[in-house]
């Protein structure tokens, strides 16, 4: 959006913001608390997931850069705003079609340690129970895939000029030039240079969960274990049979956990980019019950094999911005209506 010179240095002297930023800000606030007004009528019958990874005051440089964290105070606030607002509903409910009105239920995707020793004590303290969806690949050793790749492109002038060389013109400024990264591409690369990058993924990534925490949950009735891939690879980068081998993979680590549930969220969580229906059915023929994806948007059909996701960020740290998150896509599709309807 363009802002008239005269304008952005009037709101910068006055607030103390650039102009973009006020105005996100300015929005978030004055639609959330519009739509705390009618959220009753909005959430009626209504299935509100939300997806969190990382909750820490000290969160990592990958977590910081991709807005993956939520400090304690703020995730507590959300935690304690959500019990209040919806009825929260625990993993076994959803499968047993046990959901009532104005329904939420809290997801966790990767395996971040600050699940088990952050996020769960708040967690409990507010008696909400979650799931948190796991790649036992790297609970078991080895390098965190989205790290790796991430790091690459990231730290790494010549992987990026690599993978640019080998992606069609036409397609390279289409996503994240990471969500190209195949395992065969970041492989080649990773034998061509002869250089091992572990140490440097697992710190720009931070501290992930061990077996020994999944352990110690195992009996917790308030916690769910779910399955996010053997080793959190890129679906749509994947054949059916390499999809197939990693979920079963996963399946049959996680079996060994008495709270697991049949339950699977798909990587990265974009549909189109990330994954495609053959996929979903796959994954649903294969064995999972649900199928979470992460557009944010509430759940209306909650009877759906496939629900969405809505993050919350260390951003939505009001009534008004949560409510914000919650209802942004949901405002935006019903903007796109209207204007088709007075444009039409």
């Amino acid at each position: 959006m363009f802002f008239p010179v005269k304008i952005k240095a009037y709101v910068k002297e006055r607030f103390g913001l650039p102009a973009r930023k006020f105005l996100k800000l300015f929005l978030s606030n004055s639609v959330g608390l519009l739509f705390r007004i009618v959220n009753n009528l909005f959430l009626a019958k209504t299935l509100t997931v939300f997806v969190y990874h990382d909750v820490s005051d000290n969160p990592s440089e990958c977590s910081r850069t991709y807005n993956l964290n939520v400090p304690l105070e703020v995730f507590n606030y959300q935690i304690n705003f959500i019990r209040k607002n919806f009825n929260v509903i625990s993993p076994a409910d959803l499968l047993e079609s046990r959901i009532p009105s104005k329904a939420a239920l809290i997801t966790f995707d990767d395996g971040f340690q600050s699940y088990f020793k952050n996020a769960l004590p708040i967690l409990e303290k507010h008696n909400v129970p979650s799931i948190i969806f796991l790649n036992m690949g790297h609970i078991r050793g080895t390098v965190f895939w989205p790290g790796l790749i991430i790091y690459l492109c990231e730290k790494r002038k010549d992987f990026r000029e690599y993978v640019k060389n080998a992606i069609p013109v036409k397609d390279n400024k289409m996503k994240p030039l990471f969500l190209y990264c195949s395992r065969n591409l970041v492989d080649s690369y990773i034998e061509r240079t002869g250089e091992s990058f572990e140490g440097n993924v697992a710190e720009f990534v931070g501290e992930i969960a061990t077996e020994e925490d999944l352990i110690g949950a195992a009996e917790n009735p308030m916690v769910f274990y779910g399955n996010h891939l053997l080793n959190h690879d890129i679906p749509a980068l994947m054949s059916d049979e390499e999809l197939l081998k990693s979920y079963l993979q996963n399946a049959d680590f996680l079996k060994r956990y008495l709270n697991y549930r049949d339950m699977f969220s798909f990587p990265f969580g974009q549909p189109g980019t990330c994954y495609n229906e053959p996929q979903v059915r796959l994954i649903l023929e294969s064995g999972a019950k649900k199928v979470f994806s992460s557009t944010g948007r509430i759940n209306r059909n909650i009877s759906s094999l496939c629900l969405d996701r809505i993050a919350l960020t260390s951003f939505n740290e009001s009534p008004a911005k949560i409510w914000f998150q919650v209802f942004r896509k949901s405002f935006r599709k019903r903007l796109g209506i209207l204007s088709k309807e007075f444009n039409g």
